[in-house]
């Protein structure tokens, strides 16, 4: 084997890998269910313009409640929901045109690109309502430059949790070749129950979501933070950022594994 057949052989599996994700990309953000997804991500924001309307408003502090009891715990989990698990094993089970059409490439590259096409995904459908959520609220309280630091936090909280989230559900359908039923039950666990346990609440993404979000200075469990602890728990954004970037990148790793030996039906 000549020496320049593996940079050929490498860019030939770079570029199929790049054609993967552009049309797995593309296919996912022209879904029907897709536009479904963010009108119920939208929601809050039609509340919002309701309120600006009709009755005086505290933009900001509408925007970090809004945050913090709905977009954080609920609307990011169920887009990552979305296109975590359906876009990596229903696609191939099902015979979908984006697998059966492009050569073959090694599993790895293949489940990496649509991975990466639903972390984007999931990152962008429950981004896009923030911002007008941020542009509706601060602008009726006339706070919009001064507050653009409590956006980007805010973002960057949301696309970690999308993209830990997706990660998360992705290796579960990799795993039990269930991408909703299995998800729904890790979140309802794990995600609800663990998370409102003092110091436990340490294994759930949300905490870890909240913590770069900067919202953990609350009392979220009530009785249980005074009988286990004096105070909450409270760490810096970037010990979250830190632990949920450990989280996506363990649960990428194990199901890029899994899905290398995993036989499909297809």
């Amino acid at each position: 084997m000549s020496t320049t057949s593996l940079p050929a052989r490498n860019f030939g599996v770079v570029r199929q890998a790049t054609s993967l994700f552009a049309l797995d990309f593309g296919r996912q953000l022209r879904a029907r269910k897709t536009f479904v997804l963010l009108a119920v991500q939208l929601l809050p924001v039609l509340v919002a313009l309701a309120y600006v309307a009709f009755g005086e408003l505290d933009g900001m502090t509408m925007f970090r409640n809004s945050l913090e009891s709905v977009y954080l715990p609920f609307l990011v989990p169920l887009a990552a929901l979305y296109f975590g698990g359906p876009s990596v094993v229903d696609e191939i089970e099902g015979r979908t045109i984006t697998y059966l059409t492009l050569r073959p490439i090694p599993r790895a590259i293949l489940y990496l690109s649509k991975l990466k096409s639903a972390m984007l995904s999931a990152t962008l459908v429950s981004g896009l309502p923030i911002v007008l959520l941020f542009v509706v609220c601060a602008a009726s309280s006339g706070e919009f430059g001064s507050e653009l630091g409590t956006l980007g936090q805010m973002l960057g909280a949301a696309a970690v949790g999308a993209v830990t989230y997706t990660a998360l559900f992705a290796m579960l359908a990799v795993i039990f070749s269930s991408s909703l039923l299995l998800g729904i039950i890790y979140y309802v666990v794990v995600e609800m129950m663990v998370a409102a346990i003092p110091v436990v609440e340490l294994a759930s993404v949300k905490f870890h979501v909240r913590t770069i979000a900067g919202l953990q200075g609350a009392d979220r469990a009530g009785w249980l933070d005074k009988l286990i602890l004096d105070e909450p728990l409270n760490f810096e954004w970037w010990f979250g950022l830190l632990v949920a970037g450990l989280i996506a990148v363990l649960a990428t790793a194990a199901a890029t594994a899994i899905f290398r030996e995993k036989q499909f039906h297809v």
